[in-house]
């Protein structure tokens, strides 16, 4: 197939999403360690941090307007989604994104930050997915495997982030079970990682 037809997403190499995911989860979680009170109280705050949320929101929404936008962005239409028996309300989509901003800005102040971190989490997994859909070998579904729990989370978030609340404080009220929690993210980083680099 061209790769001109292509969508970026189809571009990206398995080898490319495990080595940004397995990087990603491994310094990331290792950060949370070695920062661990200041990313605790950081993490806590998080759900009511309006600030954070309507940057996240923000970035969100650009995004999902790329995938939508028009055909006459240069090298950022690659990123355009075929929206098939919806194509007729690409216009309404384009328009809604800044309108849905000022509005989640504006009106919903209480618990945004995880909603738009639902949001943004759904859309950042899909690359992922993309690049590890019917590849081999068999390790590549340490990335599905990832993303299934990513978007689990994230739909709740979305639809119900008071729960996301409840995570947060039960993640958060106890030093071992952060610990456990980070040390968990950083094997998982590992191992994509060294699969990255020796399978993929």
């Amino acid at each position: 197939m061209n790769s001109l037809s292509l969508h970026a997403y189809q571009l990206i190499p398995l080898s490319v999403a495990g080595y940004v995911l397995g990087a990603g989860l491994l310094l990331g979680h290792l950060i949370a360690l070695w920062k661990r009170t200041w990313m605790m109280e950081f993490i806590r705050k998080s759900p009511r941090n309006t600030p954070l949320a309507q940057v996240t929101l923000g970035i969100a929404l650009i995004w999902f307007f790329l995938l939508v936008g028009p055909d006459n962005l240069g090298p950022l239409s690659r990123l355009r989604v075929d929206l098939s028996e919806f194509e007729r309300m690409r216009t309404i989509l384009q328009l809604a994104c800044p309108a849905f901003f000022f509005l989640m800005s504006i009106y919903v102040k209480e618990l945004l930050f995880p909603r738009a971190l639902g949001m943004l989490g759904l859309l950042a997994v899909a690359p992922f997915m993309t690049a590890a859909f019917l590849e081999e070998p068999l390790t590549r579904l340490l990335i599905p495997l990832w993303g299934y729990v990513v978007i689990f989370l994230c739909l709740f978030w979305v639809g119900k982030p008071y729960l996301y609340r409840d995570m947060v404080n039960w993640l958060t009220a106890s030093t071992k079970r952060w610990n456990i929690f980070c040390w968990a993210g950083v094997v998982y980083g590992a191992i994509v990682l060294l699969c990255a680099i020796l399978f993929w």
